[in-house]
């Protein structure tokens, strides 16, 4: 189902610049600019203008590139679906519905997110004055800014919930009923592409965040909440992973539990003298063939270069980081 009829990108533009918008109103409330020649300025803008910015950026990227990886990963499943026996979108589609339990975990867990973004909130300010009480000078300005951070950790804590309820909600009901053709990689391969997608996603939140560190002190509860946003990258990744590799191992299992009792009953025909003992020793040779052909099967559904792209897209935020530095000189230089 579509986010919105204009579509994922577009409505998380339209979000993010209402959510830089109504900071631009509380500036113009507070009576204070925007832009800021001091020294903890980012390109021009003040320090808390630039983390309105930050914080819509990370608004867009999570409405959009969430629902985007979604859809595709729901067509590639479903695509998936009729080829693992016992499956179909139908059972797909009932799996991945929400439960009422779910559902009211969710909420839960959206709850507490609040809570948490608060707390995250009040630490950090705290971190970067150590000598201000907690809600010593707290502006107008500093409210908007919590509250926007109560609402993205809501958001973030609950995705998390939601879908790893979801994966648990596939993997127990479908696991026993799904197989794969172990002879064939692309199936597996299908699996893959979707957990680095999910990855991906993940990492491009954690690069936006660390954005945050451009021109700011560091301190622990910024870095706490850039490492919470790549382990779940590290999560969106394996999890799948780990299903399809208990999924192969499974099957793999039957695999050879079958071609080996056709092996046992081909050597006993083989003793046998005539064409049945020839025909019988001959399908021995294919069998011994394809059962090491299936012990050789992989149980992972990575490889060497899917583990090279992870680590690649493991230094976005880096590259954000020494990117984001690197236009605040060109631009502090143009402004002169």
């Amino acid at each position: 189902m579509a986010i919105s009829p204009v579509g994922p990108v577009l409505t998380g533009l339209i979000i993010a610049a209402l959510v830089f918008l109504s900071f631009y109103v509380v500036t113009l409330i507070e009576g204070v600019s925007m832009f800021s020649a001091a020294e903890r300025s980012v390109a021009g803008l003040s320090a808390d203008a630039w983390a309105a910015l930050v914080i819509s950026l990370f608004g867009w990227a999570f409405i959009s590139a969430n629902e985007i990886a979604g859809q595709r990963n729901l067509k590639d499943i479903y695509a998936l679906a009729p080829k693992l026996a016992g499956i179909t979108g139908d059972d797909l589609l009932r799996a991945l519905e929400p439960s009422p339990e779910r559902m009211r975990a969710g909420w839960i867990a959206a709850g507490v997110g609040l809570v948490i973004g608060a707390l995250l909130f009040v630490g950090q300010r705290s971190a970067g004055m150590p000598d201000r009480g907690y809600f010593e000078e707290f502006s107008l300005i500093a409210w908007w800014a919590m509250i926007a951070t109560m609402v993205l950790t809501s958001l973030v804590i609950r995705w998390v919930v939601m879908a790893r309820g979801e994966t648990s909600q596939v993997t127990d009901n479908l696991l026993d009923k799904a197989q794969l053709d172990l002879l064939s990689q692309s199936d597996a391969q299908v699996v893959g592409t979707i957990a680095l997608r999910g990855a991906l996603v993940w990492l491009l939140h954690a690069a936006i965040l660390f954005l945050l560190f451009v021109g700011q002190p560091l301190n622990a509860v910024l870095i706490v909440t850039f490492l919470f946003i790549v382990a779940i990258a590290f999560m969106v990744l394996f999890t799948p992973l780990r299903w399809v590799h208990r999924l192969i191992a499974q099957t793999k299992q039957r695999e050879l539990a079958q071609v080996r009792d056709d092996i046992r009953a081909a050597r006993q025909q083989v003793a046998k003298t005539g064409s049945d003992g020839a025909e019988a020793g001959s399908r021995l040779t294919g069998l011994l063939a394809y059962e090491a052909r299936i012990e050789g099967v992989s149980e992972w559904a990575i490889d060497v270069g899917t583990m090279f792209r992870f680590v690649g897209l493991l230094s976005l935020p880096v590259i954000s980081w020494t990117g984001g530095a690197f236009a605040e000189r060109i631009i502090d230089w143009m402004i002169g």
